[in-house]
Formats: structure tokens, sequence, C-alpha cells
């Protein structure tokens, strides 16, 4: 199985480290190398190295490129090159379903674009981009590419012994390293999927192999381990981070997902603006609500959820939460439902647990 599987710059490294690994949308990933609340904890307590090669890179440039990006998002990119920050967005049909949600860093000219993209939705999104380029964008699917983020308390001091510069930038800045051509450019991205401090980066898979080991080194002694999809997953929940193909789809829009704040309204026009200005004029009839339990259970995707014996929908995540010692869930369900405090029923293993309604996200420090 795995000779049909792409493998990351990192591969070899996480099979000498031990690390079990699965297939992850075609990649040879480690799902965990101790255990999934081992790696939670130590993210949450020092700081945590995860593999993110399966992310899309892609390049957009050329003088309609702002434009090209400004009409394919939910949000506004003159966010990046005015402030130099990264910025989400949603990528929408016409009828306002998710395509995909990416990550957009411009520079100073407006006219360069790095965008990082789900490895699951990679080729449809390079397709969509394609399919609405002019003769004046240019889109590179950059290749022989690794990327790696290292999160947790300790990592901004971990990424100060190992690299200049990266560490002293706000939350969701960036920064071009090195690179003279698109495909040797190195992107350092303040940027992650876990809550915590820290950053991404992005870049050639010599360089990416490289920096992990550097990153391993500096780090040992603030007790930096390597982590797997498993915790980077029980991690991105309790914070209430959306999974593509879970909360997020071609069937749920922005607002149904909860991320109107995703949403830039006063930027103008983009490809769905009329389909979710009518969902929002109409009212919306489901929503995606957090859940936590009342009692002991592990909510599992496909968990259904009822409200006085009234089934409203199937949970898209859930997990047992590390952090907060129970466990907790996501559910498209009908908006009414949608108060704090509002009881539950979980189904989990035939039997209905007790559950409420919170606020996301369901871990604060």
């Amino acid at each position: 199985m795995t000779l049909t599987l792409q493998r990351s710059p990192l591969h070899d490294l996480h099979v000498a480290a031990g690390a079990r690994l699965i297939d992850f949308y075609g990649w040879h990933l480690p799902v965990q190398y101790t255990s999934i609340i081992d790696e939670h904890q130590t993210v949450r307590q020092a700081a945590g190295l995860f593999d993110i090669s399966h992310m899309g890179q892609l390049l957009v440039s050329g003088s309609k490129a702002f434009d090209f990006l400004q009409s394919l998002t939910t949000s506004d990119m003159r966010r990046t090159w005015d402030k130099g920050i990264g910025v989400y967005a949603h990528l929408c049909r016409p009828e306002g379903g998710v395509i995909d949600d990416i990550f957009v860093y411009g520079r100073k000219s407006a006219q360069e674009f790095f965008v990082v993209v789900n490895g699951a939705t990679h080729q449809k999104d390079v397709e969509w981009f394609r399919q609405h380029a002019t003769d004046d964008v240019t889109i590179i699917d950059l290749e022989n590419r690794g990327g790696l983020a290292i999160q947790g308390p300790k990592a901004l001091d971990i990424i100060r012994q190992t690299i200049a510069g990266i560490a002293e930038l706000p939350r969701f800045a960036f920064q071009r390293i090195s690179g003279a051509g698109p495909q040797d450019s190195f992107w350092g991205c303040r940027t992650g999927y876990t809550g915590e401090e820290g950053a991404e980066f992005f870049g050639p898979a010599s360089t990416i192999f490289t920096l992990w080991k550097q990153l391993m080194e500096n780090g040992a002694d603030s007790g930096l381990k390597p982590c797997g999809l498993g915790a980077r997953d029980t991690l991105r929940l309790e914070m209430g981070y959306p999974l593509y193909g879970h909360e997020l789809n071609e069937q749920r829009t922005s607002l149904e997902s909860s991320m109107e704040w995703a949403v830039k309204w006063p930027k103008g026009d983009f490809i769905g603006r009329a389909a979710l200005e009518k969902q929002k004029r109409d009212g919306l009839r489901e929503q995606l609500i957090a859940y936590e339990l009342l009692e002991r259970g592990v909510p599992r995707h496909g968990a259904k959820v009822f409200r006085e014996g009234t089934l409203g929908g199937e949970t898209t995540s859930g997990t047992f939460s590390p952090s907060l010692q129970k466990g907790i869930g996501l559910v498209f369900a009908p908006i009414s439902w949608n108060n704090p405090g509002t009881r539950l029923e979980v189904e989990i293993h035939q039997k209905r647990v007790p559950a409420q309604v919170v606020t996301l996200p369901f871990f604060k420090r």
C-alpha cells in the first residue's frame, strides 16, 4: 500500500523515530509517535513539531493577481500587503458552498501571493484557480516542497535559537526568508492549527528536512517532541477550528459553518457573495453548534445528536478533550438550538448521553 502513497521529505525521519504511519488522503503520514494524549499535552505544555507537507503550496502572481484573489475568496487581500499578515479565506461556489479554506500570504507589490491549500482538495483548488485566471495571472503549483509546524508555549524560544526573525513577528505575519525563484522560495509564517504560539514553515524539501532536524536538536532541552495527525486533530477541535470535509464542504456555506467572520463584506464582490447575502437575508435553518458531554463518553464523527427526542444532526467532529477531560463535538443542527446551555443527547454505542450547547473555543487559557 505504501508504494502508491506520496511521501513527505520527512518520511524517513518519521520511520526512524518509530511513528505509526497511515494513509492520509494519499499521503503516508504519522498519526502518532507515542500516544495522542501524550503528544497533545506536549503541545499544550511545551512544544510539538508537525509534518504538514501534504498541504498544497501555490504561487499566484501577475499584474491582476490581487484582483483575481479578491474575486475568488471571501477575505480581503488588502490586509496581506497593507498590514503584512496572512489571511484566512474561503473559496466558494456561486451557490455559496465552500470549495476549500485556505491561507493567503501576500507581498508588498500586491502582485505575488503565496497560497496554502488543504492536501485533500489540492488538485480541485488548482483547477478552480486556473478555470478563473486571466492572462494577467500566473499560477504555479509548487513541487518538491515540504512543510512543518512548531506549536506550543516554548515554540518561539526554540524558533529563536534556530532561525532569525520569525519569532519576533506578530501573529499571522509572515516573511519570505530566501530563494531566488518560485521553487526556491521559503516562507516562515506565524500561523498554526492548535491555538498555541508558534510558526509554520514552507519551502523546498531539502530545506524543510534540515530545518526539522535543527528544530528537534535545539528543542530537546525544552521538551520538543514530534507529533502526529491524531494530536493535531484533538488540538484543533479544542479550539473549534474547522476540518475541511467535516465542518466545511460544498453543501454548507460559511454562514452555516458559523464562520461569517471569514467573510469580509466591505471588500466588494466575490464568487458566492450573492448566495451568502440571500442566505443572510432569509435567515439560516441550520448552523454548526458546539456541545460538551455532561457524562462520560467519547462522541465520534457521525454520532447522532437529539434534543427532547428529536434528531437534529450528526456529529461532524468529536473526541475526548485531553485538556478538558470530557467529550466534545460539533454538529450542524437547527439554529434554534444554538443557545449556550441548551440540553442535548448524543447517541454513543446505542446509548443517549446528556450534553449541552457551549460557545467556542472549547479550550481557553
